[in-house]
């Protein structure tokens, strides 16, 4: 993914799978189904054509949903380490630092369990085949992008 333009705002949203009944009396069951993932939007600031440029050309080579990337994660500054996104040496999942004693990470790591010391990241693809360009009357191009994690 092009680091320039930079977005101006990223939202990530985890996503677990799980199946729920809720009878007459109003009891609720619930029970996990499947694995965990990630969305993501990234927002861009309205730019000129020539900004967007290397984004436009860069969703367009994705063919939709079947071209898979990178996207660094932000990180909130401050705080310690609690809600931190990481990711394990030899593993493309995405986690997050739940509790810091004893430390716990959702999902649990697979594979060697050691924290890759390069920035976070998501693999992930277009949430959609379609990608919609926004054109306002000021002649500035709009773009938000949802994203879904690859594993």
């Amino acid at each position: 993914m092009p680091d320039t333009p930079a977005c101006a705002s990223v939202r990530i949203r985890p996503k677990q799978r799980t199946k729920v009944s809720t009878a007459a009396s109003g009891k609720t069951l619930s029970r996990i189904h499947g694995g965990q993932s990630y969305a993501m939007t990234l927002s861009y600031n309205p730019m000129l054509k020539t900004e967007a440029a290397p984004l436009i050309a860069f969703l367009q080579a994705q063919n939709g949903r079947h071209g898979i990337f990178r996207v660094r994660v932000p990180q909130v500054n401050g705080g310690g380490d609690l809600g931190k996104f990481v990711n394990f040496v030899g593993d493309t999942k995405l986690h997050m630092i739940t509790s810091d004693s004893p430390r716990a990470y959702s999902p649990e790591p697979r594979g060697t369990g050691a924290v890759d010391a390069q920035p976070s990241y998501m693999r992930c693809s277009l949430a959609r085949d379609a990608q919609e360009i926004s054109l306002d009357k000021r002649g500035l191009i709009q773009l938000t992008i949802e994203l879904i994690e690859r594993v």
